[in-house]
C-alpha cells in the first residue's frame, strides 16, 4: 500500500512527464473567439526527382546526303544541322561505313577511296561548346578518332552543359581537292554516317 509521500511523489513525476512531451502534440486549435490558438502549423518534406533525359530533338537529328560531281577537283563541303533535347551533359558520337569516300570500280593504277574530313561542334545552352574534327577513315571500326563509334556515357564528344534547342551545332563532312599520288577511278563514290547521341557519366 502506497503511503502519502510516495503517491506524492507519483504524481509530481506524471505532471513533469506531461510537460515533457512535444509542443505540438499538446497544441489543440479553437474555431476563432474560442481559445487562443486557431490553427496548427505542421511540416511536411515533399521530394521527387526527373531522371536526365538526352536525344535528338524532334526534326534535329543530322540528315540529308551531298552529291558533288568531279569533287577530285573542286573539293566539297557540306554542313547537316544537329539539334539535342539533353537536360544533361551529353556526348555524340559518329561512325563511318566505308571509312572514306569509296566506288566498286577498280583499275590498275588508279585509286579508289578518296579521303575526306568530318567536323563535329556541339554547343550547349549556357554557350559552351566542344568540338573535334577527324578523317573519315578514323571513324571507321576501330578508329581512334575521339568522337568515333557509338555514344555512350563515355564514349563520344562530350558537351558538358544541357542543350535543348537550336545552338548552332552541327556536323560538316569536307574535302580538298583530292591530292593522291595515284589518280582516282572514274565512278561514283560514296559513305554513310551514322550519328548517335548519349546521356555522360
Amino acid at each position: 500500500m502506497m503511503n502519502r509521500t510516495t503517491l506524492l511523489a507519483a504524481l509530481i513525476a506524471t505532471v513533469l512527464a506531461l510537460f515533457a512531451l512535444p509542443a505540438n502534440a499538446q497544441t489543440t486549435a479553437y474555431a476563432p473567439g474560442q481559445g487562443a490558438v486557431n490553427s496548427v502549423a505542421v511540416g511536411i518534406d515533399v521530394r521527387a526527382s526527373v531522371r536526365d533525359r538526352c536525344g535528338f530533338a524532334t526534326g534535329g537529328a543530322p540528315s540529308g546526303a551531298i552529291a558533288q560531281a568531279e569533287f577530285d577537283r573542286t573539293g566539297f563541303t557540306k554542313d547537316f544541322a544537329i539539334v539535342l533535347n539533353c537536360s544533361s551533359p551529353s556526348r555524340v558520337a559518329v561512325s563511318s561505313l566505308r571509312g572514306g569516300l569509296k566506288t566498286d570500280t577498280s583499275a590498275t593504277g588508279y585509286a579508289s577511296t578518296a579521303p575526306y574530313q568530318v567536323e563535329l561542334r556541339m554547343v550547349a545552352d549556357d554557350g559552351t561548346a566542344a568540338a573535334a574534327k577527324c578523317d573519315a577513315a578514323s571513324l571507321a571500326s576501330g578508329g581512334g578518332c575521339a568522337f568515333a563509334g557509338t555514344a555512350g556515357t563515355a564514349t563520344g564528344l562530350r558537351l558538358p552543359s544541357a542543350s535543348t534547342r537550336a545552338n548552332g551545332s552541327y556536323l560538316r563532312v569536307s574535302a580538298p581537292p583530292y591530292a593522291g599520288a595515284d589518280p582516282l577511278v572514274a565512278g561514283s563514290y560514296s559513305d554513310s554516317l551514322v550519328v548517335t547521341v548519349s546521356v555522360a557519366a
